[in-house]
């Protein structure tokens, strides 16, 4: 019996309207104040966390909300660039139509324009890997194992009174565990 694995479908380029093998982007839905929310998100395995701009059409009607968020930090692109990050709870993440996240926090930031990144946070989460297509250049980006990792994240929310999944501090926890175990 093989592994179970979800897909994250390729699309293309938002920009360019192209596929290429250099980059890698897939659509990710969420619900904020119960609207629902469609975006194309490049897969960054370079990017320490999900962030989604605040500068696109879809999410000018939730700016103002996501600017008052207490869940404020910062972080650093690839030229050292500082971005001011906002944390909020979004319902229903779908990053595949097998994962769904019931409550996750995600960062915005008005920082990066309309674009959008899928980072590390989420990505680290799960048993996520690339396959390259038999005679092709290109590939998959493929999660394996998803419906374990999905009891096995519901089932290590740090603190049972907060109900939404915090991909920075689950992550840490698994850290912590595994640096205890050496």
């Amino acid at each position: 019996m093989g592994s179970i694995r979800s897909e994250l479908k390729k699309i293309r380029n938002p920009i360019t309207k192209a596929f290429t093998r250099e980059s890698y982007y897939t659509e990710i839905r969420f619900r904020m104040d119960s609207k629902k929310v469609q975006t194309v998100v490049k897969i960054d395995t370079g990017a320490t966390y999900t962030v989604i701009g605040l500068g696109s059409t879809e999410m000018q009607r939730f700016k103002s909300t996501i600017l008052k968020s207490s869940m404020q930090g910062t972080a650093y692109d690839a030229s050292g660039t500082e971005l001011h990050l906002y944390g909020y709870i979004v319902d229903n993440f779908t990053l595949t139509s097998d994962i769904v996240i019931d409550k996750i926090k995600l960062f915005f930031s008005e920082d990066i324009g309309d674009k959008a990144l899928l980072g590390m946070d989420i990505l680290s989460l799960f048993d996520f890997q690339y396959l390259k297509e038999k005679g092709q250049n290109w590939g998959t980006f493929w999660i394996n194992n998803y419906e374990e990792a999905l009891k096995q994240l519901y089932a290590r929310r740090l603190n049972k009174d907060v109900d939404y999944i915090d991909p920075i501090l689950i992550a840490n926890v698994e850290d912590i565990e595994e640096t205890s175990r050496t």
